[in-house]
C-alpha cells in the first residue's frame, strides 16, 4: 500500500470517528433503542428446543460389525436386498408420506396458543382443553378461535374474522372445499358438548393433565392447520443427515417450540419409517407367494394326470421298469426336459412381468430372484420400481397426489418402467434362443426314443412327462416355502440407537447473548449507514486528510469557522484574540517562511502572494483581506489588489468608489496615485477592481498589468492579489506568472471534490511552481488564552 492509499484509508477512519464524535447523541439513542429491541426479542420470542434421534440404517456389514444371523438367513432366500443405501433412506425419512403420517399421529391438525398480555406462545400437552373434530365436516382454516372459561364446566367460543374470505378444509378428503366471507360468533357451551356451526364441527373437552388449568390472565386459542402446508413446513424444518461417512446411521433433528411435541413427532416419524420398511418387504414376499400359487395350480393338474397315466400303463402292460438303453435315453431326455422346464419357468415369469407392466398392475410383480431368475440388473430395476410405486400408492392413499413430489415420482416411475420393459423384452429374446437350442436337442433324443420298442417307447414318454411335472412341482413348492419362511422371518435392518429426546436442556433460540451483540452493532450500524450514505452522496471536501489524498501539493494552513454577530469581515481588527484570528496569523507565518525560502536565490523582491479558489463562495476574498491586514499589523507596508475584474468583493468593506481602479490604470484612464485607497489601517492600502471592463482577460494578460505589479512590488513589503476563481475563468492563471506564492483556497463542506481535483491536475500539467492550498471554514470548538471565541462568517 503506497502513501496515498494509506492517507485515503486514514481519511475514511477519521471520517468515521468524526461522525461518531459529532453525532454521539444519535448513536447513544440508536444503541439504546436497538438494545431495547434485543431485550424485547429475547423476552417475547418463544424459545425453541432441538429434539434429536439416531437410527442405524444397516445392522451389519459395517466396520467391525458382526452380521446378524437372521439377516444371513434372509440372504439365503435372495428375496430381500440385504443392505440399504443411506442416502436413499434419508430421502425416505424426509418424504412427504412419512412426515404426513407422523403429523397425523401427533394430532397436529390443530394448534393451541396461550396469550398473556402481548406475549403469545404455542402450547401442546399443557393446554387446558382439547379439541376433537369431525373429519368429514368443513372446518375453518387458519382462524384463531378463543376458548374462554366462564365458570366450571362451561366456556365461551369466540371468533371474529371479516378481513377476507376464510378457507374451509375437509380433513377426510385432505383438501380445501370452499370458503366463507366472514366469521363471527360468540356463544357459551359446556365442555364435551358437540358444536355444529356452518364452518365448524367440534367438541371441546377439558384436558385431564394436572398441569393444564385455565389461568385468569391468559387468553387461550386454537386453530385448524392445512395438512399439506404443514407437511411441507415440517419437511423443510426436518434435518436428517448421515452421522459419519463410514457409519451407516442417520441423525434426525428438529427445532420446536414445545419439546414434548418434537419428541412425539420424531417418535411417530421413526415408527412410521420402520413400519414402512417392514411393509415393503412383506409386500415383496406376498407377491412372490401369489405367483407360485398360480403356477402350482397349473402344474398340479398336469402332475396328477401324468401320475395317473403312468400307473394305468404299468398296470395294463405289467411293466415295472424300462431297459438299460431306454433308461439312459430317458435320463438324457429328462435332463433336457428339466432345462427346458427351467427356461419355460423363466419365460413364464418374464411374460408375467410384461403383462402386469402393460396392464399397470404393479402390485402383483415380484423380484426375479424369488422366481429363480438370477439376473442382477433386472432384479435391481424391479426392486427400485416396486419401491417407487409403493411411495406413490402411499401418497395417493394419503390424498397427496397434488404435491410436487408426486409429479416427480411419476416421472421417475415412467422412466424406470420403460427401462424395465426393454430389459424384460431382451430377457425374453435371450431365453427363447436357449429354449430353441434345448428343443433341437430334444428332437434328437425323441428320434432315438422312437427307435425303441413300442411298449418301451410309450413307457418312456409317460414316465418322462410324469417326472418332469414332478420336478417342476417340487421346485415350485420349494420356492414358495422359501418365500413363506422369508415372510415369517422378516426382520428390521434398521434399529433406533437413540430414542427421540432433547439434544440439550437449553433452548437453541433465541440466542440471547448473540441478540444483544447484534443489537449493539445495529445501534452503531444504522446511524453509520445514514450518515455514511449522506457523506457518500456529499461530494465536497471534508478535512485536510481528504485534500492530502488527492494532491501532493503542500498546505499553508487552516482558517477556522465562526458565525458573526454583525457584518464584519476583517477578524484581525474586529476580533484579534479569537481562534480564527490566530489561524490567520499561522497562515501568515507559513507564507513568510515560503517567501523567504524562495527569495534566497532571487535579487528581485519576493513578496507577491496570489489568492484564488476553484469556485465562487469559497472564501478567497476573505482570506486575501485578512492576510493583508495581518501583514500590515506587523508594520509591513502592504497593499491588496482586487483583480477580480468580473465580480469585485471587498469594495463595500473599504467604502471605496468602484469607478476608478485596476481596470482604469491598465486601460490608461488613471494614474496609480488616483486609484489607491487608504483603509484607515496603518501600513495597509487597497486598490479596487474599478469599472467592470468588457475584456477582463485581455487587460489582465497585457504588459501594463506586469508593469503595474512590478512597480508595486518595489514600493511595498507585501502585495496581495485577490483573483477570480481559477476553476471558472483563466484570469488567475494569467497572474500566476507574476506571483511568488500562490494560495488555493478550499472551503470545507463547500468545494466539490471533483472540481478541485481537476484544478490540481491542471496546475500540475501547466507546471506552475510555489502553489499551496489552504483549508477554509473548518469548524472547531476551542478557546485561546482564556478568551471566549468570537463568531465570524468566513465567506468571501
Amino acid at each position: 500500500m503506497d502513501k496515498k492509499q494509506e492517507v485515503e484509508s486514514f481519511v475514511y477512519v477519521k471520517q468515521a470517528i468524526d461522525i461518531l464524535k459529532q453525532y454521539w447523541r444519535v448513536f447513544a439513542i440508536s444503541i439504546t433503542i436497538c438494545l431495547g429491541g434485543a431485550f424485547f426479542a429475547n423476552w417475547y420470542i418463544q424459545p425453541q428446543y432441538e429434539v434429536s434421534s439416531v437410527i442405524l440404517i444397516s445392522k451389519g456389514d459395517g466396520p467391525g460389525n458382526m452380521q446378524n444371523p437372521n439377516q444371513e438367513f434372509m440372504k439365503s432366500f435372495s428375496i430381500f436386498k440385504p443392505v440399504s443405501d443411506v442416502q436413499s433412506e434419508i430421502m425416505k425419512m424426509k418424504s412427504s408420506e412419512l412426515v404426513y403420517t407422523a403429523i397425523k399421529k401427533t394430532n397436529m391438525e390443530i394448534s393451541y396458543f396461550g396469550k398473556k398480555g402481548i406475549k403469545e406462545r404455542e402450547m401442546y400437552s399443557d393446554c387446558p382443553f382439547i379439541v376433537e373434530f369431525a373429519n368429514d365436516s368443513a372446518q375453518l382454516l387458519g382462524v384463531k378461535i378463543q376458548v374462554e372459561q366462564v365458570f366450571k364446566g362451561h366456556f365461551n367460543l369466540k371468533a371474529e374474522y371479516t378481513d377476507k374470505p376464510t378457507r374451509l378444509y375437509n380433513y377426510k378428503a385432505n383438501k380445501i372445499i370452499g370458503s366463507v366471507n366472514s366469521v363471527v360468533f360468540n356463544k357459551q357451551y359446556a365442555f364435551g358438548e358437540v358444536i355444529h356451526l356452518d364452518a365448524l364441527s367440534i367438541r371441546v373437552i377439558a384436558n385431564k393433565n394436572n398441569e393444564s388449568v385455565f389461568n385468569a390472565d391468559t387468553k387461550y386459542y386454537f386453530m385448524f392447520n392445512d395438512m399439506n402446508a404443514l407437511t411441507y413446513s415440517y419437511q423443510k424444518m426436518l434435518d436428517v443427515e448421515q452421522v459419519a461417512k463410514e457409519i451407516p446411521a442417520t441423525s434426525i433433528k428438529l427445532k420446536v417450540k414445545d419439546p414434548q411435541k418434537g419428541i412425539d413427532f420424531i417418535t411417530a416419524l421413526t415408527d412410521a419409517y420402520l413400519h414402512k420398511n417392514i411393509d415393503e418387504k412383506n409386500s415383496v414376499a406376498e407377491n412372490t407367494i401369489t405367483f407360485f400359487d398360480e403356477q402350482l395350480s397349473l402344474i398340479g393338474d398336469s402332475l396328477q394326470n401324468a401320475e395317473k397315466n403312468l400307473q394305468n400303463f404299468q398296470s395294463n402292460n405289467k411293466i415295472l421298469q424300462i431297459s438299460n438303453k431306454a433308461d439312459q435315453i430317458f435320463k438324457g431326455s429328462g435332463e433336457l426336459e428339466t432345462q427346458k422346464a427351467d427356461l419355460e419357468a423363466k419365460d413364464s415369469y418374464y411374460h408375467f412381468v410384461l403383462e402386469n407392466l402393460e396392464n399397470n398392475n404393479n402390485s402383483s410383480i415380484s423380484v426375479p430372484s424369488s422366481a429363480g431368475v438370477n439376473d442382477p440388473v433386472l432384479n435391481g430395476i424391479i426392486e427400485e420400481y416396486l419401491k417407487l410405486n409403493s411411495e406413490r400408492n402411499n401418497l395417493i392413499k394419503n390424498d397427496q397426489s397434488q404435491s410436487p413430489y408426486y409429479n416427480t415420482l411419476n416421472i421417475k416411475i415412467n422412466n424406470l418402467k420403460n427401462d424395465l420393459l426393454e430389459n424384460v423384452k431382451l430377457a425374453i429374446g435371450s431365453n427363447n434362443v436357449h429354449l430353441k437350442s434345448i428343443n433341437t436337442r430334444l428332437q434328437k433324443t425323441n428320434a432315438e426314443i422312437s427307435q425303441l420298442p413300442k411298449t418301451q417307447r410309450e413307457l418312456v414318454g409317460i414316465e418322462r412327462k410324469y417326472r418332469l411335472n414332478d420336478n417342476v412341482y417340487t421346485y415350485m413348492l420349494q420356492k414358495k416355502a422359501e418365500a413363506q419362511v422369508a415372510k415369517a422371518s422378516n426382520i428390521q435392518e434398521q434399529d433406533i440407537l437413540e430414542v427421540a429426546k432433547l439434544s440439550s436442556l437449553d433452548p437453541v433460540s433465541p440466542n440471547r447473548p448473540i441478540n444483544l451483540i447484534i443489537g449493539m452493532f445495529m445501534g452503531l450500524f444504522i446511524p453509520f449507514i445514514f450518515f455514511g450514505a449522506k457523506a457518500f452522496m456529499d461530494d465536497t471536501i471534508s478535512g485536510d486528510r481528504m485534500v492530502e489524498s488527492i494532491t501532493n501539493l503542500p498546505t499553508i494552513g487552516t482558517i477556522y469557522h465562526r458565525k458573526i454577530k454583525a457584518k464584519q469581515a476583517s477578524v484581525m481588527i474586529e476580533a484579534p484574540r479569537s481562534a480564527i484570528a490566530e489561524s490567520v496569523r499561522a497562515v501568515r507565518m507559513n507564507a513568510q517562511y515560503r517567501l523567504q525560502a524562495s527569495a534566497e536565490e532571487l535579487t528581485n523582491p519576493n513578496n507577491l502572494i496570489l489568492v484564488t479558489s476553484s469556485n465562487a463562495g469559497e472564501g478567497k476574498s476573505f482570506v486575501s483581506l485578512n492576510l493583508a491586514v495581518s501583514f500590515s499589523l506587523l508594520g509591513k507596508k502592504t497593499i491588496l489588489l482586487d483583480f477580480d475584474l468580473r465580480k469585485p468583493n471587498n469594495v463595500s468593506y473599504f467604502k471605496a468608489e468602484n469607478e476608478l481602479g485596476i481596470s482604469s490604470i491598465i486601460s490608461g484612464q488613471a494614474q496609480l496615485k488616483d486609484i489607491r485607497v487608504t483603509t484607515g489601517i496603518p501600513n495597509f492600502e487597497y486598490i479596487p477592481a474599478g469599472t467592470i471592463p468588457p475584456n477582463p482577460a485581455e487587460l489582465i494578460g497585457s504588459e501594463l498589468t506586469t508593469q503595474l505589479i512590478e512597480k508595486l512590488k518595489l514600493q511595498y513589503d507585501y502585495v496581495i492579489i485577490d483573483t477570480p476563481p481559477v476553476g471558472l475563468v483563466s484570469d488567475a492563471y494569467l497572474l500566476m506568472k507574476n506571483a511568488d506564492l500562490k494560495i488555493m483556497v478550499i472551503r470545507e463542506k463547500v468545494t466539490p471534490k471533483g472540481q478541485i481535483v481537476n484544478v490540481f491536475k491542471e496546475i500540475e500539467e501547466k507546471n506552475i511552481k510555489n502553489v499551496c492550498w489552504l483549508l477554509n471554514d473548518v469548524d472547531i470548538t476551542k478557546t485561546y488564552y482564556g478568551v471566549e471565541n468570537e463568531y465570524f462568517d468566513v465567506k468571501g
